[in-house]
């Protein structure tokens, strides 16, 4: 499987009458594109607006963030099987995408209904003017954010594809743009043969299914092609990953995963990549865990890995898949590093939740959740959102002026990509 990544660099982005790419500048048709979102009837109200690195802007109300990108060939398209997409698979032929440019899918809809559960987007921030050197990715970037008003009065799954499919529509419009341009940067992914001798290395990513919250099959959270239920390992390509096929909560991450890149770069030359299992999360017993752990690792196993990466999640339900995992990967034999986010302190639990004495490798990428930090962010002059915000439901902090002083930073927006130059962040 052969995949051509086009790269067409965003440095400028601006309004104005025509939606365009050319020589780094993005332009794009507000009143256009607001019209055609609008076009929805579950849509009660659509705003476009940009927010640019450095600005003095907090984005909150944040549901995802979309690498703007178009299959030119190959088949299928880009972030498979969520809102009605195609599902064909994705990870060969040639992809455009906007290097640079972000859409930020801006809004209040909840992402499930039930007892207790809060709207998790209230915790997700963007300080556009970054932390020096430890700036977030979301901060580096040319954000056309999609401010989002659903109808109240419909059913949560449709709000939630209502609110996606308008941001993706955003996103699909940028990225026409370059359809049928040459671009200035092409990269190629391909695990072509290599030498036997080298360490075969699996990529295991698990991924949080939002069914245990959503009390229901069809709960909307992180697709893999369009499913968020769960389901057994599956293995991918890792060309899929770069193509969308794990899309919403963290999509640019996910497309831009730079442990994955770098597996790739190594290929052939120190270890010899054989592919990725997509592990889901949440599963409701511990019995259920521990098969899907053993099965994951037998996968890797099969595949012919001799090694695995497993990247985890924070949080205790999400977390025993992930530790168990990387336990039966040692178990089966395999080296095995496990990449996670530490708990937050101030809950009480140790900082790894079960340290299995199997699981001798292991990478923090910093803590999970929000954490207190040592000094409360100044005042912006613009947000996008919602100015008043619960930052950080789990500790107790009410509503917050987030224009005024916050005093916490957010990190962690997307927890399953878990690599600190994607997904770790401070504001």
């Amino acid at each position: 499987m052969k995949l051509e990544l086009g790269n067409f660099p965003v440095t400028e982005v601006a309004f104005g009458r025509e939606t365009r790419w050319a020589e780094s500048r993005l332009e794009i048709d507000r009143a256009e594109l607001v019209g055609r979102i609008l076009e929805d009837p579950r849509i009660l109200s659509a705003e476009l607006h940009l927010a640019r690195p450095r600005e003095s802007v907090r984005i909150t109300l944040i549901r995802d963030v979309i690498q703007p990108m178009v299959k030119v060939s190959g088949g299928g398209a880009v972030y498979p099987g969520i809102c009605g997409r195609p599902v064909e698979t994705v990870g060969r032929g040639r992809t455009h995408r906007l290097d640079g440019a972000a859409v930020v899918e801006v809004s209040d809809t909840p992402l499930y209904m039930g007892p207790g559960m809060g709207n998790y987007t209230d915790r997700a921030v963007i300080d556009m003017r970054g932390n020096g050197d430890r700036s977030p990715p979301f901060s580096k970037l040319n954000n056309v954010c999609v401010v989002l008003e659903t109808d109240p009065t419909r059913d949560v799954l449709d709000r939630n594809d209502a609110a996606h499919s308008a941001a993706l529509l955003v996103s699909d419009a940028l990225a026409e743009t370059v359809r049928n341009l040459e671009p200035p940067e092409l990269e190629t992914f391909e695990l072509h043969p290599t030498d036997t001798a080298l360490p075969k290395v699996a990529y295991v990513l698990c991924q949080h299914s939002p069914e245990h919250h959503a009390g229901s099959v069809r709960g909307w959270g992180d697709h893999l092609y369009g499913i968020t239920r769960l389901h057994p390992p599956w293995v991918i390509h890792p060309n899929e990953l770069i193509d969308g096929a794990l899309s919403f909560d963290n999509s640019w991450g996910f497309a831009n995963n730079h442990m994955l890149r770098e597996l790739y770069q190594r290929h052939g030359e120190d270890l010899n990549f054989v592919g990725c299992i997509v592990v889901r999360t949440r599963w409701s017993s511990q019995l259920e865990k521990n098969v899907a752990a053993r099965q994951s690792a037998k996968t890797a196993k099969m595949l012919g890995a001799e090694g695995a990466i497993v990247v985890g999640m924070v949080g205790g339900n999400d977390f025993m898949e992930a530790v168990r995992t990387a336990q039966a990967c040692e178990l089966e034999g395999l080296d095995t590093v496990f990449v996670v986010m530490e708990d937050e302190p101030s809950e009480g639990g140790p900082p790894i939740l079960e340290p299995l004495p199997e699981v001798k490798a292991i990478v923090s990428v910093g803590v999970g959740r929000a954490e207190l930090s040592p000094e409360p962010t100044s005042p912006v002059s613009r947000v996008i959102g919602r100015r008043n915000i619960t930052l950080n439901m789990s500790t107790g902090v009410g509503k917050v002026d987030a224009q005024g002083q916050l005093p916490f930073y957010r990190s962690g927006l997307g927890w399953s990509s878990l690599d600190s130059r994607t997904s770790c962040f401070e504001v």
